[in-house]
């Protein structure tokens, strides 16, 4: 049952979901009582380079942030914005019919070419801009008063340039010590500021490349992040998550520390086209 559950928690409330998933929340969804006449739509504006390797964009809508299940999660239709590798429309129009309620976030979502749905890959929410891949505010909720509201001006700007990852780091993480015996997923993150502790917002929107695939309850385990050569990365963690899966209970349990001075994050550049292996990083569960 618990190993359900934690593949739930990967493969649902970070985002990492099917294909299949996907499609049954493009179209007017029927819950019973006939087909939904409310939506919600806009635009985004697109700035910055198309990435290589880049799959699709779609527009998400989250009952709650984090997401709880996935009913919460609602996402639009593939947005329409390029021929072959070049972007043709810098302003896609996009909408979700949906249930009303309030949405606490609604955000533009890119995906890797083979790779799955990953909360990393945000590029723009709605009611904020990122700041060098950084989000200047909070994102701006959405109501849905009535089942015939229709909401057509929830434009997003989202920034290519947070998801054109160029280089990459790599290291060992080390587990030392017994495990906890509630432990519900472990993962390892690259970002630019250090995450407010206990603040799900901080954790997902302000890392650059997020990977919750680790392996738990075991002694070590090589990873590699893809990130962007233009970020200066202030901190590289390991975080964890018991086995309720609340994503308000995050924590880092372990960091890439400075070799002089160990109780202190180390920063890490890396160039374009490169890798800076030896990212290594230690977790001792018998610390507190």
């Amino acid at each position: 049952k618990q190993i359900q559950k934690r593949k739930r928690f990967i493969d649902g409330l970070m985002i990492l979901l099917s294909t299949g998933i996907l499609l049954l929340v493009t179209c007017r969804i029927d819950h019973g009582l006939g087909p939904l006449h409310s939506k919600i739509g806009g635009r985004v504006y697109l700035t910055g380079d198309l990435p290589r390797h880049t799959d699709e964009i779609r527009v998400a809508a989250a009952l709650t942030f984090p997401p709880r299940n996935l009913n919460e999660l609602l996402f639009s239709d593939m947005l329409q914005f390029r021929s072959g590798n070049t972007i043709t429309n810098t302003s896609p129009e996009w909408e979700i019919y949906l249930p009303q309620g309030t949405y606490e976030i609604v955000g533009a979502i890119w995906k890797e070419n083979n790779q799955s749905w990953n909360i990393s890959d945000v590029i723009g929410l709605y009611g904020t801009v990122f700041i060098e891949n950084i989000p200047s505010g909070l994102p701006k909720p959405v109501t849905v008063l009535h089942e015939n509201h229709v909401i057509d001006t929830i434009d997003i700007h989202a920034n290519l340039e947070r998801v054109d990852r160029d280089a990459k780091i790599s290291g060992t993480i080390t587990f030392e010590g017994s495990w906890p015996e509630d432990t519900g997923a472990v993962g390892v993150g690259a970002f630019i500021e250090k995450p407010k502790p206990n603040d799900p917002f901080d954790y997902f929107f302000k890392n650059v490349s997020l990977n919750y695939g680790v392996p738990t309850f075991t002694e070590a385990y090589d990873y590699t992040l893809r990130v962007n050569s233009s970020d200066t990365l202030k901190y590289i963690a390991v975080l964890w998550i018991d086995n309720s899966y609340d994503l308000n209970r995050i924590k880092d349990i372990g960091f890439y520390s400075d070799p002089g001075n160990p109780d202190s994050p180390a920063m890490v550049t890396v160039a374009e086209d490169s890798e800076e292996k030896g990212i290594d990083i230690t977790v001792d569960f018998s610390q507190p």
